[in-house]
């Protein structure tokens, strides 16, 4: 049977910072997937997870500073690809000089005249680049060079950052997500991008203790981009694994987070290269200093 997923629409007035709270209330409710958009925000999660009871209290709390609407909708697993293949745009990602760096398209889009060409297609899983945070994280991992470089993808979702890597050079590739769903997708996208048969990237089911298994140092480039209370608890993880002089990004928080965040790159040795903003979410760029 199918898996059948709730699909909220959470209308706000005004949206900031209600939105903002609303996911923080809704991603302890069991919701793992969110939309912002100018009027609020889409909130998606598996029917099994989701506790519809305290999320409608917990939406009720907001409507202290805020005008609550809410669309319910349920979404059964085997409708995701056919929604989004009526909807699914392609995603062009620009580098600083504002020439393109790379599009995310969908299998029946045409192909790209310039720029890498990523294809991917989700099952239910996060990270097609419509949303902010993947936008953000590939073009701050465009933005380094990829060469034979060692990348770790942590939060893999449908592969599309390792991908990216893939796509830019990276030499060996490793994605890793709690959802054997999203490592069934991450390989299902890996066969349809031509040319990397040959590669060594893998993916696989597993959680941040999967670092706890890797040798200190072993990759160049670390990426997640999870929620902020995964990165933080993980974030001496991510440290150790990093070699010295390695770039770690991080995303899937807002930018009123990014203190926090600072604290804990601080706190695990490794320093802040800089910040990008969109939507309201944010991305930063880590460094781990060499000696």
């Amino acid at each position: 049977m199918a898996k059948e997923f709730h699909s909220w629409n959470v209308l706000l007035d005004p949206v900031l910072p209600a939105r903002e709270v609303v996911v923080a209330y809704m991603n302890e409710c069991g919701f793992s997937m969110f939309e912002p958009h100018e009027h609020g925000v889409l909130v998606h999660g598996e029917v099994e997870e989701v506790n519809e009871q305290e999320a409608d209290a917990q939406l009720e709390s907001v409507a202290a500073f805020a005008t609550v609407t809410v669309e319910k909708l349920r979404v059964a697993q085997e409708n995701w690809n056919a929604k989004w293949e009526s909807e699914y745009p392609q995603v062009v990602v620009l580098d600083e000089a504002g020439t393109v760096a790379c599009t995310l398209r969908a299998p029946f889009h045409d192909v790209p005249a310039s720029g890498l060409d990523v294809i991917v297609a989700p099952q239910m899983s996060f990270g097609t680049g419509h949303h902010a945070t993947t936008h953000l994280m590939t073009a701050r991992l465009l933005s380094l060079s990829l060469d034979g470089r060692s990348v770790l993808d942590m939060g893999c979702g449908t592969g599309v950052l390792a991908l990216v890597a893939a796509k830019a050079g990276a030499g060996s590739i490793l994605g890793i997500d709690i959802e054997h769903d999203a490592v069934q997708n991450s390989q299902d996208n890996r066969a349809l991008n031509a040319g990397l048969a040959a590669l060594d990237m893998t993916f696989v089911q597993g959680d941040g203790t999967a670092c706890d298994d890797m040798h200190d140092e072993s990759w160049d480039v670390v990426c997640a981009n999870i929620h902020k209370n995964i990165l933080v608890g993980d974030m001496t993880r991510y440290a150790r694994t990093l070699k010295q002089g390695g770039h770690l990004l991080l995303s899937g928080f807002f930018e009123g987070d990014v203190p926090a965040l600072e604290a804990s790159v601080h706190a695990s040795g490794m320093e802040v290269l800089g910040v990008d903003v969109r939507d309201g979410w944010a991305c930063m760029h880590c460094g781990k200093p060499l000696g």
